[in-house]
């Protein structure tokens, strides 16, 4: 799937009392790119650092989950800032032997790079930058997401075939919130 195309898709069913906000949509965009950064990271931490009470396995459909519901964030910085995700390109990573280590600072990387997008978003957002930055940590993050699911052995098609699944399932495409049996127990 083409990342612009995902970016349509993802978008559409976006919560439409935040989407006409501009200040609250960058707010639950910056929010939710550093919630999803941690998520990805406890994911990980938990099943690498055994011990200490954390006897988690790798679970790798939860952080394809998580990778999905990082890029729907990435999508929607792109959406607020007229940048098109088509020019984000996957990069080759350095090589590193071990796994482990190998996971462990992609997922370093991953957590810096959240932070850097909310810094230059938040300058775009007031005026105080042009978005050559801020498409420049975007890029950089896709770089780690793709760097992740290649270790992982997971594609970014999966990733983001998962979390259109996922938001489909929970909002229709006029972002409102799908009614099922669960939600109204």
């Amino acid at each position: 799937m083409e990342l612009e195309e995902y970016k349509k898709k993802a978008i559409q069913r976006l919560n439409k009392s935040i989407a006409f906000d501009e200040k609250e949509n960058m707010y639950y965009a910056c929010m939710g790119l550093i919630e999803e950064t941690g998520e990805i990271v406890a994911e990980l931490r938990k099943p690498l650092f055994k011990g200490n009470f954390h006897e988690k396995t790798l679970d790798i459909e939860e952080i394809k989950s998580e990778l999905g519901d990082l890029m729907w964030y990435i999508a929607l910085i792109c959406k607020n800032t007229n940048i098109d995700m088509n020019q984000l390109h996957e990069h080759e990573g350095k090589e590193i032997e071990n796994k482990r280590e190998k996971l462990i600072q992609t997922v370093i990387e991953i957590g810096k790079g959240s932070g850097r997008i909310v810094e230059e978003y938040r300058k775009v957002y007031g005026d105080e930058a042009d978005k050559s930055q801020l498409i420049e940590k975007i890029e950089n993050q896709y770089l780690n997401i793709c760097e992740l699911a290649r270790n992982l052995n997971l594609t970014i098609d999966e990733i983001l075939n998962e979390n259109i699944r996922k938001t489909s399932s929970r909002y229709n495409e006029k972002g409102e919130a799908n009614k099922s049996e669960e939600y109204e127990k």
